[in-house]
């Protein structure tokens, strides 16, 4: 039976075999080496690199679909294994080498496939940007509020200087793009702006309270100037749109009273016409024009093109009036100069030649004012300018004659004075009125005369200007220049004046005359002087208005910008 037994005593060491055999296995395994630590600690180092870039990559909007090819190597490396060694530790290390060789050349792929992708984006924008800018150079000339793209487009050009995220070059190019639209917006818009100024316009036409209006439409051009986003500019748009709408319902509830004010207007002035010797009946004609324009269901266009065709009738209607009002008086006045002046003729015993004496008057001095101004008048203002000019010369003119005749003495109150100042309503304040033909000047305080002095005034080739003038200039001291050629009979070294009172434009002053020493009736014209200055001191003056320089100073001194100058 011994054979019967010998299978158990091998199963038993075949068992035992094997369990060693596992024991073996097991130690071998766990005991297989594991490789240099440096190395491996190398590798993962540059894995954290790249892991690093790629949540950079990331960050700065590059996206999964973009990346793509570098996460397919990248998932490859993830699926790689090391190998087991159990002699040797140099397989494992050349693993770990290779695999961090890898992860290096997956980085620096990365790193340049961020930037040639940045340089390119940046190059698209900046690209963007200088288009931007020639648009905006092109529309330089129309005319346009370009200011706030100007400044839109430098900022922009700031903040693509310090772009590195994708998000923020696509800040910037979303802002280029904007300005490209809000400019192309911008002519439709500066359309409705001045839509709404001619609607302000009619308001003021049609007389209507236009306060509120053009308070609008100042504050919409100031939006349109600083207006640099489409989002304001169809803001604006938007309140253009509002805004003309009720100015539009405004203006047509009106159109029937304004329509009737005016045509009752018109006929008031062309019934005023007789009165001035015109025939009405052409005026009449355009008057019934006027009226059949005027219907029920009036639009916006044709009630203005009524207002601008019946004010414009409004217009010659009275300029018409005024004209022959202002022609009247111009010649009334020539009448009354032409009635006194050859009458009343200065006869200079130093020279033997006889001088007007309202020479100032005379049409080759102030007296052809009125009738240019008259001829060139283009508004009503002109045309009234026109005839209050001749009155006042006229006026002025019977003042002369006047007092021509009047024996008062210089340092008394005289009739024309006081007629003078009740006539232009002076009776209160200062004013200085000067008499030509007596050469005297007298300074009143709330009508009161304060003191006189006598005076030189303006040669016969540069009289003194009549009227009623104000004080426009102070000057203490002051040197006066002449404005004539050194070779001219009327040019003068430079000057140092005092005091002097500027009341008329083209240099006419109230001023001392140190240089004289006789002053008075007659200096105006060729005389002896006391001085025995003939050259500067033999005749009247440049047109100013000479005094001694103590009194010159007084007068200064007792004076104001408020004081009025009356010279007649």
């Amino acid at each position: 039976m011994w054979w019967l037994s010998y299978p158990v005593v091998g199963r038993a060491r075949l068992m035992r075999c094997g369990m060693v055999l596992v024991v073996v296995g097991v130690l071998l395994a766990t005991s297989a080496c594991a490789g240099n630590p440096q190395i491996r600690q190398h590798t993962q180092g540059n894995q954290q690199r790249f892991d690093q870039l790629l949540l950079s990559a990331y960050q700065i909007g590059f996206t999964a679909d973009t990346l793509q090819p570098i996460l397919q190597q990248e998932q490859r490396l993830r699926q790689l294994r090391p190998p087991t060694s159990l002699l040797s530790n140099q397989p494992i290390d050349d693993y770990y080498l290779s695999l961090g060789q890898k992860y290096l050349q997956l980085t620096s792929q990365l790193q340049h496939f961020m930037d040639s992708n940045t340089a390119h984006i940046r190059l698209q924008v900046q690209q963007q940007l200088r288009s931007a800018h020639m648009q905006l150079q092109q529309q330089q000339s129309t005319g346009l509020p370009l200011d706030g793209f100007t400044t839109r487009l430098n900022q922009l050009q700031r903040q693509l200087s310090l772009a590195q995220a994708l998000s923020d070059f696509a800040y910037v190019s979303a802002g280029i793009q904007d300005v490209h639209l809000s400019m192309q917006l911008l002519p439709a818009t500066a359309v409705q702006l001045s839509q709404l100024k001619q609607m302000v316009d009619l308001f003021h036409a049609s007389r209507l309270n236009s306060a509120d209006l053009t308070q609008h439409y100042q504050l919409d051009q100031q939006r349109m100037r600083t207006s640099s986003s489409s989002a304001s500019i169809r803001t604006l748009v938007s309140q253009l749109n509002a805004q003309y709408q009720l100015a539009t319902v405004i203006v047509a509830q009106a159109i029937p009273d304004v329509t009737s004010a005016r045509l009752t207007e018109l006929n008031r002035h062309i019934q005023t016409l007789p009165g001035y010797h015109i025939d009405a009946t052409p005026y009449r004609t355009r008057m019934a024009a006027d009226h059949r324009l005027v219907t029920p269901t009036m639009s916006i266009t044709a009630y203005r093109h009524f207002l601008q065709q019946i004010d414009r009738d409004i217009y010659d209607v009275q300029a018409d009036a005024l004209r022959t009002l202002g022609q009247r008086a111009i010649d009334q006045f020539h009448q009354d100069l032409a009635g006194w002046s050859d009458s009343h003729l200065y006869y200079d015993d130093y020279d033997n030649n006889s001088y007007a004496i309202d020479i100032s008057y005379q049409d080759n001095n102030f007296g052809s004012g009125p009738q240019a101004l008259l001829n060139q008048a283009t508004s009503l203002a002109d045309l009234q300018a026109a005839t209050d000019d001749a009155n006042t010369l006229y006026f002025n003119h019977q003042l002369m004659e006047q007092d021509c005749d009047d024996p008062t003495s210089y340092d008394q109150v005289h009739a024309a004075d006081m007629r003078a100042l009740q006539h232009y309503q002076l009776l209160s304040g200062q004013v200085i009125v000067i008499s030509l033909c007596k050469q005297t000047l007298r300074f009143y305080q709330d009508g009161n005369l304060v003191r006189a002095f006598i005076v030189t005034t303006g040669r016969t080739e540069r009289p003194s200007p009549p009227g009623v003038w104000s004080v426009m200039n102070r000057l203490s001291p002051t040197v006066f220049k002449s404005d004539d050629a050194p070779d001219s009979p009327y040019w003068y070294p430079n000057t140092i004046i005092q005091n002097a009172i500027l009341f008329h434009d083209g240099g006419y002053f109230i001023h001392d005359s140190w240089w004289r020493k006789t002053y008075g009736p007659g200096t105006e014209f060729p005389h002896a002087d006391a001085s025995g200055d003939q050259h500067d001191s033999g005749n009247g003056s440049h047109g100013c208005v000479n005094l001694p320089p103590d009194q010159a100073a007084w007068l200064y001194n007792n004076t104001s910008y408020n004081t009025t100058v009356i010279v007649y």
